[in-house]
């Protein structure tokens, strides 16, 4: 009974502190959100893909498919193979580029 006492009291020891570190968590985490939102970044957006290039990324083919989409007003060709990865990391990528960014 003793022991069964003291693994309670262990063990709400533990949730108390897992809540508290929780706690903590969610202030910096709302912190962040107003730096972020303060210096005008928009943490809910997330890129458009072209529906072209989400198609080439899910049928990747080991020579390649070339893409062709518009960046920044130009018409930019893309060759997406079977290399994997993230298609918003390949159009943030292609839209750098395409842009003349470097």
């Amino acid at each position: 009974m003793r022991h069964s006492r003291r693994r309670l009291e262990r063990l709400e020891k533990e949730l108390a502190e897992a809540q508290a570190a929780q706690a903590a968590l969610a202030r910096r985490v709302a912190m962040f959100e107003e730096i972020a939102a303060a210096a005008g970044a928009a943490l809910d957006e997330k890129p458009e893909i072209p529906a072209t290039l989400l198609a080439a990324a899910a049928h990747g083919r080991q020579d390649g498919a070339p893409v062709r989409l518009a960046v920044g007003g130009a018409d930019v060709i893309a060759v997406i193979g079977d290399e994997g990865g993230d298609p918003r990391e390949w159009w943030a990528v292609i839209r750098r580029l395409g842009s003349g960014a470097s």
